[in-house]
């Protein structure tokens, strides 16, 4: 897991007023919250645009130093981000504190690799997800970029579902296991006419209807 140092400042305005104010000037509104009473801070916007970027995103553990007042050194992680939506600038962070030795709850995204496409489309199968992201438990180190979930072998008619993925050493699964993730089935439309029309070749015509 990457760690990333960012430099914030405490602040002590607060409202839309001076984060817009902030924003113009190339700067982001930002709280820390975790161990004790949440901290107002702001950093330099362009910081929060390279971590997002980074290969673990989200998940990348920060090395926080906060000026101003009384120093202070510690470990977070982005927990929220604030975007607007219509011009996708970043409005607000969130950051919570983390301890090193201590176990986190995250979302990881789902890297689908060795999909048998040629084989699900000579079957006529549409591979649905139902899940692109996966909660996990683990020590902030041992957070993974993504989880791997290879369907080299993944059948048509099957269904995975969460507790069958295949989890990195130290990272535990936070839910339902029976949660569906991702399913290869032939449309109910094609298979119900493909039964009829087995159904007609071995009968030779088809079964009456039942009288109602």
């Amino acid at each position: 897991m990457d760690t990333v140092k960012i430099v914030a400042q405490r602040r002590s305005e607060t409202g839309k007023g001076p984060a817009r104010r902030l924003r113009g000037a190339g700067k982001l509104p930002a709280v820390l919250y975790g161990r004790g009473d949440s901290v107002a801070l702001t950093m330099e916007t362009k910081e929060l645009q390279t971590l997002r970027q980074s290969e673990s995103g989200a998940n990348t553990i920060i090395d926080l130093s906060i000026e101003g007042g009384e120093p202070e050194t510690c470990n977070a992680i982005l927990r929220e981000v604030q975007i607007d939506p219509v011009s996708r600038e970043m409005l607000h962070v969130d950051f919570g504190r983390v301890a090193l030795d201590e176990l986190i709850t995250v979302s990881v995204q789902l890297d689908f690799v060795n999909i048998p496409e040629d084989r699900f489309k000579l079957e006529r199968a549409e591979l649905t997800i139902m899940m692109y992201e996966l909660s996990i438990e683990c020590l902030p180190r041992s957070i993974p970029n993504v989880i791997a979930v290879d369907l080299s072998s993944f059948e048509v008619g099957e269904a995975l579902h969460a507790g069958d993925i295949a989890l990195p050493a130290g990272v535990s699964l936070v839910g339902n296991e029976d949660d569906t993730v991702v399913t290869a089935l032939i449309p109910s439309a094609l298979a119900e006419a493909e039964a009829e029309a087995e159904a007609e070749a071995g009968l030779g015509e088809p079964a009456p209807e039942a009288e109602e």
